[in-house]
């Protein structure tokens, strides 16, 4: 049975739709993203194999935040995301000023992810979730 809050089971349906929406937007992309890293004369020093662990090892932070958040009620790993995602906010707003947001579907699926990354951060402010993160103490029965 499932103890946690509804406000972190609604963040881990969130959180987790955008990673998979991310899955699916890196592997619709990859082929462009590549061959704009390879591209760039710094990038190619360092080889193709960079693209893929810096890929790689992002998925890997947003798994582990996920389960420190959700599962281990982790307030450090919760303001660890509070922080990357208001950088990908951050780098988005640059990306649409500047003209470089990527069109059709990819576009699209990265918008749609940072919206459910931002509105999957705001349920980690709700007030059930202060216990969960040891916030407050829980009520004496």
């Amino acid at each position: 049975m499932d103890n946690r809050p509804q406000s972190i089971v609604n963040f881990e349906r969130c959180y987790l739709g955008a990673f998979a929406l991310g899955l699916v937007n890196t592997a619709i992309s990859w082929s462009a993203t590549n061959a704009a890293f390879a591209a760039s004369p710094q990038a190619a020093m360092m080889g193709s194999w960079f693209l893929t662990a810096t890929t790689l090892i992002g998925f890997a932070i947003t798994l582990a935040l996920w389960y420190f958040i959700a599962r281990k009620g982790s307030a450090v790993a919760k303001w660890i995301a509070v922080v990357l995602m208001a950088l990908g906010l951050i780098g988005l707003a640059f990306t649409l000023l500047a003209g470089t947001f990527p069109s059709g579907a990819s576009g699209t699926i990265g918008i749609i992810t940072s919206m459910l990354q931002v509105i999957a951060v705001t349920f980690l402010f709700k007030p059930d979730t202060k216990i969960w993160f040891g916030e407050t103490k829980a009520e004496a029965l």
